[in-house]
C-alpha cells in the first residue's frame, strides 16, 4: 500500500520543481471546485526570461530560476490553495474562496515576492492572468482557457513595454 501511494504521488508531482503536476491537473479538472468553493480563483503564470537563462546560463540555471518561481508560489499562496507546474515555464494556481479581488491581491503577493527574490543572476518576473469562477457554469477547460488568454495579454503588455525602453 506504501509502495501503491509514492507511485501515486510520483505520478502526480512535477520532479523539478515539487509542485502538482498536469497529470493531477487532468484528473482535477473534473472537479476542480465543489459547491462550498466559490468563488474560485484561476491564476495562470508565465515565467520571463527563462529561455534567455537557459541560452546564457544553461539549463541548470532555469531549472534554478523554475525552483524558486515554484517556492516563492508555495510560500505565498494560502493552505487551501493548489500549486500545479502545468508544463515548461508555465504554472496554475486553483484558489478556492478567491472573488477577483482576493486574485488581484494574490497576484501581487506573488510580484513582490519574486521581486525580493531576484538577485544578480536570476531575474524572477511572470506575466499573470486569471479567472474567477463564481458558480460551476463555466467547465474548467474554458475556465482555463480564460485565465491562460488573460495571462497572454499580460505578456504581450509587458513585450510592448520592453521594446519601448
Amino acid at each position: 500500500m506504501r509502495l501503491e501511494k509514492e507511485l501515486e504521488e510520483l505520478s502526480f508531482t512535477d520532479k523539478l520543481t515539487g509542485l502538482y503536476n498536469r497529470n493531477y491537473m487532468e484528473v482535477r479538472s473534473k472537479n476542480y471546485v465543489r459547491k462550498d468553493d466559490f468563488p474560485t480563483s484561476l491564476i495562470m503564470i508565465d515565467c520571463n526570461y527563462l529561455k534567455e537563462v537557459n541560452d546564457h546560463l544553461g539549463h541548470e540555471y532555469g531549472d534554478l530560476l523554475l525552483q524558486r518561481i515554484a517556492n516563492s508560489i508555495q510560500e505565498t499562496i494560502s493552505k487551501e490553495s493548489i500549486a500545479i507546474r502545468v508544463g515548461g515555464d508555465e504554472f496554475l494556481i486553483l484558489c478556492p474562496h478567491h472573488d477577483h479581488q482576493q486574485a488581484e491581491k494574490l497576484i501581487e503577493q506573488l510580484q513582490e515576492s519574486f521581486h525580493s527574490k531576484t538577485d544578480n543572476i536570476l531575474k524572477l518576473d511572470a506575466a499573470f492572468g486569471y479567472y474567477t469562477a463564481m458558480d460551476d457554469t463555466l467547465p474548467f477547460k474554458e475556465a482555463f482557457h480564460v485565465a491562460d488568454k488573460n495571462m497572454y495579454a499580460h505578456k504581450k503588455i509587458i513585450h510592448q513595454q520592453r521594446n519601448h525602453k
